[in-house]
């Protein structure tokens, strides 16, 4: 994004210039990637020309850049199907805030982005819009559920991306598709006014960017008050500049252990060599993690509760329409009782209570994003049992679920080292709560010393039978 900035401060290119190249290059790559589900093609360059009018002083902090939103966030002029059957061709009557904000910088939204229905699970595929395919190893799933975003962030269709986060939804496809992906501290970034705190505080909204400074520019803009918010960071963060702050003395834990399961060999030797650059940053690491265990059985109750929730504002038949995936969180959902739910909620606040005087101790806790090298699309989940797929999901989201209960701020970073698949891998960062800035240092500080902007999927190679697209 900086580069664009520069090109578009020295009028060296237009607003216009831009928005057209974004399109062309959706035009290009999309019918194999599907990435993007809705485009606004001619709204985007009337609004680029528009722009290109405005006086240096009157351009936003995001002037000029394309971005898109995930489907299950409202738009006023693009459906909103939240990536469901059910809702085809959905259009509500108001916009997110976080939508507005965007686009009050100076963000031209292009279109939205590829999700499985209601963002329910962590791939990225619904009877409604398809599969989205990983552009780097095509046979290899993107991740989800914002695999839409990654995926068209990793091939250059656009710049920044909106996404959410329930359980690791930004993270994982960040990991998978190279790119950098941001939960940040619960209440920072509003989902008014549809909802205040949704999915019992697990659901969080965020960036995706190829670079981490385009990821902390954009989330400075998302972030902010609304009224109505239970919990949000009033103090306006300023993570673009803490990007450039030099690094203080960091003392950090790290972890890779999964419960029941191991890493992959390809996962703990990037994960090894990202350690290797954070002390090379002088941050001391210590061996070391807090007990998570105790928020696995309150994040499944109060995920199920909150689809049993959304069910009650559907008619039938939309419940009949809705996916698999939602369909049998709904049904779980429906067999919690209201005491039971409430016994999860204070469960996992008592949990959080404990687990955040980790931090105390340490400034940051560093894991792999995912346990596994991205699997084949074929056999992701192995089963469409409930129980048995949650399972292999609940080790998939081994690091980055946590920190959907606890509310922490977290980032994935792509490591240096590719899989032997050539796919990418993630490192992610967990901060302290509302410490989204000294964060975004040390995420920065990685940056530089593990540059990986200059490696790009080899998009030459995408032209892939339509298998699993939607004709």
């Amino acid at each position: 994004m900086n580069v664009i900035r520069q090109l578009l401060d020295a009028r060296e290119v237009s607003v216009e210039e831009v928005v057209r190249a974004s399109l062309e290059r959706i035009a290009d790559l999309n019918e194999t990637v599907n990435a993007v589900v809705a485009l606004r093609a001619e709204a985007a360059l009337a609004e680029a020309r528009a722009q290109d009018a405005l006086a240096h002083h009157e351009r936003g902090p995001l002037h000029g850049v394309p971005f898109t939103v995930k489907d299950v966030t409202e738009t006023l002029d693009l459906p909103t199907t939240y990536g469901s059957a059910a809702f085809a061709g959905h259009r509500t009557s108001f916009e997110a805030l976080v939508v507005t904000r965007l686009r009050e910088a100076g963000a031209i939204l292009v279109g939205k982005t590829n999700t499985p229905p209601f963002a329910c699970e962590p791939v990225t595929r619904g009877e409604l819009f398809g599969e989205t395919i990983n552009p780097w190893t095509p046979e290899r799933t993107p991740g989800g559920s914002s695999g839409g975003a990654a995926a068209g962030l990793a091939t250059g269709m656009f710049t920044l991306a909106q996404g959410t986060d329930a359980g690791g939804s930004n993270r994982i496809p960040a990991a998978c598709c190279g790119v950098v992906g941001v939960k940040p501290t619960r209440g920072r970034v509003s989902f008014a006014p549809a909802a205040y705190e949704p999915w019992g505080g697990l659901l969080h909204s965020g960036p995706l960017a190829r670079s981490v400074r385009d990821a902390a520019r954009m989330l400075d803009v998302m972030a902010g008050p609304a009224i109505g918010e239970p919990t949000v960071g009033a103090v306006p963060l300023e993570c673009r500049q803490a990007c450039d702050l030099p690094l203080a003395a960091t003392h950090g834990a790290y972890s890779s252990a999964v419960p029941g399961d191991s890493l992959d060999d390809d996962v703990a030797v990037a994960f090894a060599d990202a350690l290797d650059a954070f002390r090379s940053l002088g941050v001391e690491l210590v061996a070391d993690r807090p007990d998570f265990s105790g928020l696995a059985e309150p994040f499944t109750t109060i995920a199920e509760g909150a689809f049993a929730g959304l069910a009650h504002e559907m008619a039938d038949e939309q419940i009949e329409q809705i996916g698999q995936g939602p369909r049998q969180l709904i049904d779980h959902g429906r067999m919690i009782s209201a005491g039971s739910y409430y016994s999860a909620q204070q469960t996992a606040r008592q949990e959080v209570a404990s687990i955040l005087r980790f931090w105390e101790r340490y400034d940051v806790l560093i894991t792999p994003t995912v346990p596994w090298v991205p699997p084949l699309r074929a056999g992701f989940p192995a089963t469409e049992s409930y129980e048995e797929k949650w399972a292999q999901y609940g080790v998939w989201e081994t690091f980055t679920s946590p920190a959907n209960v606890t509310g922490q701020p977290a980032i994935s970073l792509p490591c240096r080292r590719l899989s032997g698949s050539g796919a990418p891998i993630g490192v992610q960062l967990i901060g302290r709560f509302g410490g989204e800035a000294e964060l975004f240092t040390l995420a920065a500080a990685y940056e530089r010393a593990a540059p990986w902007d200059d490696r790009r999927p080899d998009c030459g190679r995408l032209r892939l039978p339509r298998e699993g697209l939607p004709s």
